[in-house]
């Protein structure tokens, strides 16, 4: 979970939630990545919820947080699936249906728990523009933006497997994480909405909306079929 510094009851009914729908076979360790500051008391309830708590600093909103964990465990200590979330359950009717889904589907490689859209090369199909999404698309499928849509998402939460994860090198994590974390004077800092900050960059929002690129799960399709919905037209398989 990767937290700031929302209501920590919400924070602990989503992270109960989330606990109830994993399925009762599996084992689970739940981790809470803090970029906010954090008190005594703090620390307490977010130690009560989860199996660790990690301090990281302010910068590159939820994307960053998820790129550290996938980082950090690349080699070693990947779960078999990991389910990227914050504490408030955005769209709560798309996701809670799509979590009570993980006991159904035994090979799941990638599903949003937020809204499916498409994007061509930067432009998403609601006409919210963020260039670098055909970069991002580049860098991990190997290939030039087609000029045609792929399947985005909203919310920046999702279910992954590990096998998708590692169908990707280090370095394309890498890379992306470094740009989170360059000097003031580095031109990602000069793009994009006005409010291109370290802890809200522009480059985090093109984020939030290609993991299912990253993770190969391109189908346009899904979002015409799934719309709103839950179930087997709403994700991709091993």
């Amino acid at each position: 979970m990767a937290y700031y510094d929302e209501d920590i009851g919400q924070a602990t009914e989503t992270m109960a939630y989330i606990t109830r729908s994993v399925p009762v076979c599996a084992s689970m360790r739940r981790t809470i990545y803090v970029k906010g500051k954090m008190d005594s008391e703090k620390r307490l309830a977010l130690g009560a919820m989860a199996d660790r708590v990690v301090e990281l600093s302010n910068v590159g909103r939820e994307g960053e947080t998820y790129l550290n964990h996938i980082i950090q465990h690349y080699h070693a200590g990947l779960a078999e699936y990991t389910i990227f979330a914050q504490p408030h359950l955005a769209w709560d009717w798309i996701i809670k249906p799509r979590l009570d889904d993980l006991d159904k589907f035994a090979n799941i490689g990638f599903m949003s728990l937020g809204p499916y859209v498409t994007q061509t090369c930067g432009k998403d199909s609601s006409d919210n523009e963020f260039p670098r999404m055909a970069d991002i698309y580049s860098a991990f499928r190997q290939d030039l933006c087609p000029p045609y849509p792929v399947l985005a998402t909203w919310a920046g939460q999702f279910v992954v497997s590990r096998k998708r994860i590692l169908a990707n090198s280090l370095v394309s994590y890498t890379n992306l994480m470094d740009k989170f974390h360059a000097p003031p004077e580095h031109w990602i800092w000069k793009e994009g909405w006005g409010n291109n900050e370290l802890s809200n960059p522009t480059l985090g929002h093109a984020l939030e909306r290609t993991w299912p690129i990253i993770f190969n799960c391109t189908d346009a399709s899904i979002a015409d079929i799934c719309g709103e919905k839950s179930g087997s037209d709403c994700l991709c398989l091993d």
